[in-house]
């Protein structure tokens, strides 16, 4: 990942599990500062520290808020997608950011 400045950061990426939207190879943008003032919401594409691999950070969408606050992500492409179907739902604490759409 790259920083330009301290709230759009960059980064690659990497693999097919958010096609057709991001493809691999593509640069994309977050906003770091996206969730200082709002929670995010369904359907919200984000960047996210893995919650197992701690230097894995993976980019999915926002499919559902569970009952207690957490958050429940998918890949576009479910066949090539790690996501919670496989390691559950993720905290906020581990949300670095909010893609930006093309």
């Amino acid at each position: 990942m790259n920083s330009d400045n301290k709230n759009i950061i960059k980064a690659k990426v990497s693999g097919d599990s958010m096609l057709p939207l991001y493809f691999d190879g593509e640069i994309i943008e977050i906003d770091t500062t996206a969730y200082l003032h709002k929670l995010p919401q369904v359907d919200d594409d984000i960047l996210f520290k893995h919650p197992y691999q701690k230097q894995t950070y993976l980019i999915k969408r926002i499919a559902e808020v569970t009952a207690d606050g957490d958050y429940y992500v998918l890949g576009l492409n479910p066949s090539q997608s790690t996501d919670s179907r496989s390691f559950g739902a993720i905290k906020l604490k581990a949300i670095v950011g909010k893609l930006i759409k093309k």
